[in-house]
Parts: structure tokens; C-alpha cells; sequence
């Protein structure tokens, strides 16, 4: 297997410091490393601050020298190594020379699937870790490979055009404020709730990245229309001029050829101008709704077209389509980041679940008003259902079917604690299994203050 190396901002590193050292406390170990790996070396990129641990930050290690995390990377899953020294495979491992004879690891991996390394925590006794501790660091995973998809964003966005400056403006000031609120995470680990909160806000902040990268590439078409439409245009404009500096009268087809060349351009401008002045104007409300997230009086079926603008290039990807049929009388007085937040999470959810194997169907979101002023939003499929057994712990916080495969069990906890929390309602799901799943927002048009 070959490996890349792969950049990563200071700041970043700082935050991660943090929380490696807040790790080995909790694990209660010498030893919280996050390792990177090179072409031809294993890198110690952090390593928890602690008398006992042997391991300094920036020591690297030749690969193929029979190291745990080689073996994590290798196969891209856990690995949990009670006593090395009482274990055929690993009693030669080079660890054993720093004491270091229990461990426990899972890859980290970069948003294209390559292969970024570990993040793992090591003993100097013989340990078996309980499954709240496999799933603590599971998560802590998915914190930082959220992390690789901001710092990857970032990348993007600084490449992207002119009209992006603004969201590349916003996207470091949300950096800022996540490194700011991951100075909170020693005193945040100390419960699995107040953790849960901090990963909300880093689902948040991924989802927004993803809209951002979203709009440029929709973005890309209405501008090169416009930009050869423009380019048409100057080209016979400046043929006329060259007609009417020579003193030479144009003939009555070449004028009606020029005017019909005129109109036919000014027409694709301006409905390509205005395709794009759309796409902008979604994007920068549905940006300032989910970073503000405040009440406000909005149309629900403006809010999920919106939402389904920003989530076209994800749908294209997976060869799906929404069909969303929302009556526009629909006027709510509450939270609309928190109904975006919600719908990103049921569709990519789908996404995910609904659909195995490249299996054919359909999502739909509909409304209805109810006479007693409550709005019921549902986002439904056609894929395999939930089985009965799972409905119960369906919103239950880390429940998952897809553990080590990408899935945190958080989504679904986080929607759930949006639609109470936020906007005042309650979720509810149905589904026979192979029949497709429904959940439904019960929501007030008017929020509670």
C-alpha cells in the first residue's frame, strides 16, 4: 500500500494537541497519539502531554517495521491489543522496547479515502478497554476527520472565484470560532452529553462547508454562459465599429443578422445572470441561517427549495433526486437553519442507508398544515425500511448500524435534539421493513420563545 503526506494548518494542530491530552486522561494511559503517515515513515504529528509517555511529537519511524498502527492502516480498522507480550503476533513489536504492551487505535481517514493515518492510545500494563471507551474514540475520530473536510474546504474556497470571498471571509471566522469552542473540550469530555454537544457544532460547521463547495460548482455554469454569451456579444460590437470607422454602411441582412445576434445574446446573459443572482441568494441565506440560527418569519416551501439547491451536487453524486411538494401558504415564525439543519441530515441519512447497492428510488418531502396551526413535514423513501427492533433506538444517542464504516450514531440524535430544542416540535418515524421510512417534523407555525 503507498501513501501521500498531508498538510495541516497550525491551528489545527494546536486543537488537536488539546484534545489528545484530554484522551489520556480520560483513557487513563500514558500515551493519546495522533500518528501520520508518509511515503516511507510513520510521524508522531501529536502526542499527549504526560511524564510517562515515551513518545515526543515529529519522532518518526521507518514503515514496515511491524509498529500497531501499521496494521490499523493497513486493514482501515480498529485494532485492540490487550497485552502484547502475552499475544504470538505482537510480542516482537518495536512498542514493547518503550513499554508500551496494551493498545488501541482506528485509522483516520481524509475525505477523498486516502489513508491519513491513526489516532490511538497506548499502556504500560495490560488493558481491555470497555465499549464506551471504543465508542468515545470512534467519535473523536470522526471529530477530526471533520476537521480534514474543513481544512480540505478551506483549500477549495481559496482557489474558488471572486464572488466567493465573501463565504472564504466567513468560513475562517467559523474556524476561529471552533478552535475558540475546542478550547472547552477538557471541561466538555468530562460527560458523554456536554461531548454531544461539541460534535453538534462540528456537524453544523461540515454541512455549511459542504453547501459552500455546493454553490461554486453550481455556480461554474451560469457564469461561463454568461462569460461566452458576453464574449459573442463584444466580438459583434466590435465588427460594427470597425464597419463604421471604415465609413462602410452595412446591408440590410447584416444589420438584421446583428440585431438578431444582439437580442440572442443579451437573452442568454441575462437568464444565466439571473440563474446565478439565484443560486447566490440561497446560498447566502441558507449560510446566514445555519451560522445565526435565530427565528425569523420565512415561507417553509422557499427554505426547502433552498436546502435542495445546496444539496444538488450531493444528490447528483449518488444518482438521486427530491421531489418536494410544499404549499406555499406555509408561513412559520421560527427557526429556519434548524429545518435545513434537519432536512441535510433525513436526505443524507437516506443517502446513506436507504438505497444499498446502487438500489433504485425515490425521496419526496411534503407539508401539510394542520387546523390546530402545526406544520407536518415529512421526508420519506422507498429503500429497504428499519427493522422493527432498531425504531425504538433510532434517535438514541451513538446508535448505529454502520459502526467503523463512516457512521457516528449521532446524526439522528442531533435532528431529534434540533427539533425539540430549536424549533419547539418533535420527530417521529415510520417504517416496515422493505417498504421504505418516513419521519416526520410535527412543528408549531409559531415557535415558542
Amino acid at each position: 500500500m503507498t501513501y501521500q503526506t498531508h498538510a495541516v494548518p497550525d491551528s489545527f494542530l494546536n486543537k488537536w494537541q488539546d484534545t489528545s491530552d484530554v484522551m489520556a486522561r480520560i483513557f487513563d494511559v500514558p500515551a493519546g497519539l495522533i500518528m501520520r503517515v508518509h511515503p516511507e515513515k510513520i510521524e508522531v504529528l501529536v502526542s499527549s502531554h504526560g511524564e510517562e509517555n515515551p513518545y515526543e511529537a515529529c519522532e518518526t519511524a521507518p514503515l514496515n517495521s511491524g509498529l500497531y498502527c501499521e496494521t490499523v492502516m493497513r486493514t482501515q480498522r480498529i485494532l485492540q491489543v490487550p497485552n502484547a507480550l502475552n499475544d504470538e503476533d505482537w510480542k516482537t513489536n518495536p512498542d514493547i522496547a518503550l513499554n508500551m504492551i496494551s493498545y488501541l487505535g482506528v485509522p483516520l481517514i481524509w475525505p477523498d479515502d486516502s489513508v491519513f493515518g491513526t489516532i490511538c492510545v497506548l499502556d504500560n500494563k495490560e488493558r481491555t478497554f470497555h465499549t464506551q471507551y471504543i465508542n468515545l474514540l470512534w467519535e473523536i475520530k470522526k471529530g477530526i476527520e471533520s476537521d480534514f473536510k474543513l481544512i480540505r474546504q478551506q483549500e477549495q474556497l481559496i482557489a474558488s472565484n471572486t464572488e466567493l470571498r465573501i463565504a472564504i471571509e466567513q468560513q475562517r471566522a467559523d474556524a476561529q470560532k471552533l478552535t475558540q469552542s475546542n478550547q472547552e473540550l477538557n471541561a466538555a469530555l468530562a460527560t458523554v452529553t456536554q461531548m454531544q454537544a461539541q460534535l453538534l457544532h462540528s456537524e453544523k460547521m461540515a454541512a455549511l462547508g459542504s453547501l459552500v463547495a455546493g454553490i461554486s460548482h453550481e455556480l461554474n455554469t451560469p457564469i461561463g454562459n454568461g462569460l461566452m454569451a458576453a464574449s459573442t456579444l463584444q466580438s459583434d460590437v466590435s465588427t460594427f465599429m470597425a464597419h463604421r470607422d471604415q465609413g462602410l454602411a452595412l446591408t440590410r441582412s447584416e444589420m438584421q443578422q446583428l440585431g438578431e445576434s444582439l437580442t440572442l445574446g443579451t437573452e442568454i446573459l441575462m437568464r444565466n445572470l439571473s440563474r446565478a443572482a439565484e443560486l447566490v441568494r440561497s446560498f447566502k441565506q441558507i449560510a446566514i441561517d445555519q451560522s445565526s440560527m435565530v427565528r425569523r418569519s420565512f415561507a417553509l416551501n422557499t427554505t426547502v427549495s433552498d436546502t435542495l439547491i445546496m444539496l444538488r451536487p450531493l444528490l447528483r453524486q449518488h444518482g438521486r433526486s427530491v421531489e418536494a411538494s410544499i404549499p406555499e401558504d406555509i408561513i412559520m415564525d421560527s427557526d429556519p437553519g434548524a429545518i435545513e439543519q434537519v432536512l441535510i441530515i433525513l436526505i443524507n441519512n437516506a443517502l446513506v442507508h436507504a438505497f444499498p447497492n446502487k438500489m433504485q428510488g425515490k425521496i419526496s418531502i411534503f407539508a401539510q398544515l394542520t387546523e390546530n396551526d402545526e406544520v407536518h413535514l415529512h421526508v420519506s423513501d422507498d429503500g429497504i425500511g428499519i427493522p422493527a427492533p432498531n425504531l425504538s433506538r433510532l434517535f438514541d444517542p451513538f446508535f448505529t448500524t454502520r459502526l467503523g464504516q463512516g457512521g457516528s450514531g449521532l446524526g439522528l440524535h442531533i435532528a431529534d435534539n434540533l427539533v425539540s430544542t430549536a424549533l419547539h416540535g418533535q420527530i417521529l418515524v415510520t417504517s416496515t421493513e422493505g417498504q421504505g421510512a418516513c419521519f416526520t417534523l410535527v412543528l408549531p407555525c409559531v415557535a415558542a420563545n
